[in-house]
Parts: C-alpha cells; sequence; structure tokens
C-alpha cells in the first residue's frame, strides 16, 4: 500500500489542519476542540445553527460542506468512525446563535448514541436541539422498514435544505421540517468496483473479485447487497436508476436534484458516462432534471465506485436547493441571502459529561475469602489494554469481514492511550477503570466508544470507595458494566453483538459462585468464549453487518470478539491478584 501518510494515527487531524489551512476564507478549527470544524459565518445571533459529523475518509464530506449558508460546525471523527458525544456536543455550542441546533447525520449506530449523549448534555445549559436522521441507501433495508437504512450521500441534500431555511431565518422547527422533507425525498444506491484500505489496517477490509461489482455498497467499505458480474457503464447506470425509482414510485412530470458521487478512486470522466445514461432513464420515466450534481461529494477513501442519489423536488425544496451558498464542497450560485444575525463568534462553553439515568448499583466490602484488594490494582486494566492492542490486527481484520474494518484500529488507540496514562502510576481499581473510560469516551468515539465506555464506568463507580470485593462483590461489578452496556445501546441476546458474550459471562460467573471466586472466573472466562464463538452462526440485527442479511452469517462479531478478548483476560488478571485475607 502506498500512500501519501505520516503516521495512520495521526491521519485524521493532519487532514484536518491542511483542510483549514486550505479552506481559511470558509472554515476554522474550534479553538476549544480540534475535532470540530466551523464555518467562518458561524453563529450568527437568532439563527438556527446546522450541525453535522461523521467519521473521515469521505471528504469532502462532513468537512466540507462547513461554510456559507450551509453547515456551520462539523463534528470530526476517526476513519469511518463516529464523532465522540463530547465533539458532537462541542460543535453544537459553537452552532448555537440562540435559537437552537439541528443535528443533521446519518443513521449509524455510533452516531446516534453519541448525538443522544451530546444533546442531553447541552440542554442542561439551555441550548434546545432537534435532529434529522438520513435514510436514503435503498439496499441497506427494505421500504417498510425504512427506518433502518443507512445515510449515505442524501445527506448531502439534506445539509443544503436545511442550511438554506436557516438562512432564510427559518425557526428550529421550521428547519427541522425542511430537512426531513428533503430526506424523505431521497434514494440512494451505490456500486462498487473495487475495495478500500484504511490505512492502518494495510490491506482491504474485502476482495472484489476481477470481472464482478457490489451492488448497495456502504460508505464505510461494506459488501453491497449483492455480488453480480461487471457490466458496462450504460447497463450500471441502467441498474441503479431501477433500483432508486422502483423505490421512489414518482408521478410523471416530477422534478428531480440528481447527485452522482465517485467514491474516491473513479475518474470523474466515468461519473459523467454514467450520468449521460442515468439522465436518459430519468426523462424516460417522466421525470426532469432541475439540476444535476457529478463529482466525488460523499468518497470512501480510496474505494472504486459510485453512488447515486434522487431527489423529488417540491416548490419549496428547489427554492432552497437554489439558494446561494459557499462551502469546500458545494457551491450553488444563486440569489444572496441577508444574514439573519451577526457573527458573535460566541460560544456556551459550559463543561458537562453524561450521566446515567440510574444510581449505579454499589459492591459490597468483602466478608469473604479469597477476595480483591483494590488499592494498587491498575495494573488489571493495562493487562486489558495490552490484549486489545496485541490484537489489533486480528480485531480489524474480523471486523472488515462484515463491517467497515476500523474495530481493532480504534479500541487499541483507546485502550493504548488509556495504558500510557497509568503507566508508572499504582491506582486503585475504580480510577483505573475511569481512566479507560474516559478515554474511550471523549477520544475514541464510534459505537464502542460509548458501550465500553459506560461499561467500564459503571464497573468503577460499583467498586468506588471500596477496598477489596469478594465474588459477591464482583459480580455487582459485572452486573453494572452489563446495564451500563445495555442502557447505551439496544441490542439483545441473539442479535450478534458484544451483548452475546458478555450477558452469558455474567449469568455463568453468577451461577459458579458457590464454588468459589476462581472457579467462578474461569466460569466466567469459558462462557465468554462461547458467547464469542455463538455469534458465527447469527445473522446480525443491528450495526452496519444488519444491512448484509445473510452475508452477516458465518463470521464472528467482532465486538463479541473484543468483549470476549476483555472478559478472559480480565478473569486471568483478577485471578492472580486474589488474595487470602
Amino acid at each position: 500500500m502506498q500512500r501519501f501518510i505520516n503516521d495512520a494515527d495521526d491521519l485524521v487531524d493532519e487532514t484536518v489542519a491542511g483542510f483549514v489551512k486550505a479552506h481559511a476564507d470558509l472554515v476554522r478549527k474550534d479553538p476549544m476542540n480540534p475535532r470540530v470544524v466551523l464555518s467562518r459565518f458561524a453563529p450568527q445571533e437568532g439563527k438556527v445553527g446546522i450541525v453535522t459529523g461523521g467519521g473521515s475518509g469521505h471528504e469532502p464530506a462532513f468537512i466540507g460542506y462547513a461554510g456559507r449558508n450551509l453547515v456551520d460546525a462539523v463534528a470530526v471523527g476517526e476513519l469511518f468512525s463516529s464523532p465522540t458525544a463530547k465533539s458532537f456536543a462541542d460543535a453544537i455550542r459553537a452552532a448555537d446563535g440562540g435559537a437552537g441546533v439541528a443535528v443533521l447525520y446519518g443513521n449509524y449506530a455510533g452516531d446516534n448514541m453519541n448525538v443522544r449523549m451530546a444533546a442531553g448534555e447541552v440542554a442542561a445549559e439551555g441550548i434546545e436541539v432537534v435532529t434529522v436522521v438520513a435514510n436514503d441507501d435503498v439496499c441497506s433495508a427494505p421500504l417498510s422498514e425504512r427506518e433502518k437504512r443507512r445515510g449515505v450521500a442524501g445527506e448531502i441534500f439534506m445539509w443544503k435544505i436545511g442550511g438554506a431555511k436557516a438562512a432564510l431565518g427559518g425557526t428550529l422547527a421550521d428547519v427541522q421540517a425542511a430537512a426531513q422533507r428533503a430526506i424523505d425525498a431521497c434514494r440512494s444506491v451505490g456500486v462498487g468496483l473495487g475495495p478500500c484500505t484504511l490505512p492502518a489496517v494495510g490491506h482491504p477490509n474485502f476482495q472484489i473479485a476481477p470481472g464482478t461489482m457490489e451492488v448497495g455498497i456502504g460508505h464505510h467499505g461494506e459488501p453491497g447487497a449483492r455480488v453480480e458480474p461487471l457490466r458496462t457503464a450504460d447497463e450500471v447506470a441502467d441498474d441503479m436508476l431501477q433500483i432508486v425509482l422502483d423505490d421512489h414510485q414518482l408521478p410523471e412530470g416530477t422534478e428531480v436534484a440528481v447527485l452522482v458521487s465517485g467514491l474516491g478512486a473513479t475518474p470523474v470522466n466515468e461519473l459523467y458516462v454514467l450520468y449521460d445514461r442515468i439522465e436518459v432513464g430519468l426523462e424516460r420515466a417522466g421525470l426532469k432534471v432541475h439540476r444535476a450534481f457529478v463529482g466525488n461529494y460523499f468518497t470512501s477513501l480510496e474505494m472504486v465506485g459510485a453512488t447515486l442519489t434522487v431527489m423529488a423536488l417540491d416548490n419549496e425544496t428547489k427554492a432552497l436547493l437554489d439558494l446561494e451558498c459557499a462551502a469546500p464542497g458545494l457551491t450553488v450560485t444563486g440569489a444572496a441571502v441577508k444574514p439573519v444575525g451577526a457573527v458573535t463568534g460566541a460560544h456556551h462553553r459550559k463543561a458537562g459529561r453524561a450521566t446515567a439515568n440510574a444510581a449505579t448499583p454499589r459492591a459490597p466490602e468483602a466478608v469473604g475469602t479469597p477476595r480483591l484488594v483494590l488499592d494498587a490494582a491498575s495494573g488489571i486494566v493495562e493487562d486489558l489494554a495490552a490484549v486489545i492492542v496485541a490484537n489489533k490486527a486480528a480485531l480489524s481484520e474480523i471486523d472488515g469481514l462484515i463491517g467497515d474494518g476500523d474495530h481493532g484500529i480504534n479500541m487499541a488507540k483507546g485502550f493504548g492511550r488509556a495504558a500510557e496514562r497509568l503507566a508508572g502510576q499504582s491506582l486503585a481499581l475504580d480510577a483505573a477503570l475511569l481512566t479507560l473510560s474516559d478515554v474511550l469516551m471523549s477520544e475514541i468515539g464510534g459505537s464502542m466508544g460509548p458501550l465500553y465506555g459506560f461499561m467500564f464506568r459503571d464497573m468503577a463507580r460499583a467498586v468506588e470507595g471500596r477496598t477489596a470485593i469478594d465474588a459477591d462483590g464482583f459480580l455487582v461489578m459485572l452486573q453494572a458494566g452489563l446495564a451500563g452496556v445495555t442502557r447505551t445501546g439496544a441490542a439483545k441476546v441473539g442479535d450478534k453483538t458484544l451483548i452475546d458474550c458478555l450477558v452469558p459471562a455474567v449469568e455463568a460467573f453468577d451461577a459458579a459462585r458457590s464454588q468459589g471466586f476462581a472457579a467462578a472466573l474461569t466460569a466466567m472466562a469459558e462462557a465468554a468464549v462461547r458467547g464469542r464463538d455463538s455469534t458465527v452462526d447469527m445473522v446480525a440485527k443491528l450495526g452496519r453487518a444488519a444491512r448484509l442479511g445473510e452475508r452477516s452469517r458465518g463470521v464472528p462479531d467482532a465486538g463479541a470478539t473484543s468483549c470476549c478478548l476483555i472478559l478472559t483476560t480480565l478473569g486471568d488478571s483478577v485471578a492472580g491478584r486474589l488474595s487470602a485475607g
């Protein structure tokens, strides 16, 4: 793999640094958070703020849509991974001009979790937040389950329409309604001819065999809904358009906006070849193209392929689409818009963190033996970090088979950073667990950041102030961690997630307590392995892999695999530290 990279771990930060320098007339970096990019024209007093965010690697999305009359603030995530809740919250604060903030983002588990947490955090500061979630990808779920579809390039139209409505002085409810109407009118499909490679992994997540193509491919390198023989450009264009129009069911005479985006490595001339045929097909269907956008608008690193988005227009969305805007990723010429209010530059900056909805149960002080002495037990967390870092490549390899391949990268980065902060110290277990939790929730993002972050946070709270715990106390700590995960996510046993590992492990520890602390730890570890292995034959029901249906069967879940590593290592590390008195 030959790429212009210094250090894969620094790629996102260096991308943002170069981006804001190159487009200093339109954007700037938030001085309070380097993972937030701001429009030079925001915030405006009395104007609804527009916020979006997502993983890097899709440039010009998401940072390229910050600018005039478009997006006000963008939260920046790691490659193909959701921004943290902190970055979303800081973006909301930076965009707020006193009229509330609309967060317009894609339907991905990590984004849903982190936006929800961010909205709860800023609500305490008096900032009103509404959301619109893009779900335009036709192949990711049937129309009857549209709420499960992921957001792809249709998000650009959602930002354009929502940003224009805000620029014209619309209320928060007006902006939300306009953005919702825009994404409801969008249908998208992607076709991949070649996979992409996460730099830290060094090889593609999956292979597209010569002479084949993936129809319904995702923006994160996920495999498509089906594999077909490669056909001519006209045949591919016809197929993409048919998929979109069959789902849209638009009446003759409808005016539409069309976006054809490359996925990163497709020559632009080939995109125009596709568009030429697409417009012919639209005209044959009795539809009229009002505006067309062809180019690299929403990419996927260096993937070879293209996406098609068709948005049906009504009088209002047509006028909003035509409103002038200027951003690095999109410029529309048109009538100038009178600013709603002056650019204030004033940000609401109250520190805050998401809090649990219920008090965490407290582990009892140890009364029996053997027991785990909690003082100077931070080595347990360092052991967890070591095993995750050592398995970075393996976890990403597993994730790449049915996901986007970043699980090991992000987990290793988070656990590794926590280990660096613990190195040379001798801390109590609760302090070490909180350090790990803080790093995962504030610096890693994705869905695993908050899931594991809350798990370790609630484990820490369960043993806070205790000098030692026995098997009964350790069970309370495990159950608190499980509650933190289930409260944060929506997974159940059988959904092919880390829950399939964590639940049976906790239950096994509980059932084996009567045999002694050490025996219960062994039972926990053995159940964790069985739980991990059980996910191989499951069909994913949540997350990115859920869009693959039966294609997700036959592969272990990456989250269950990392959870198994954590639980088995936890069992070994605790067992080695048990004391008789």
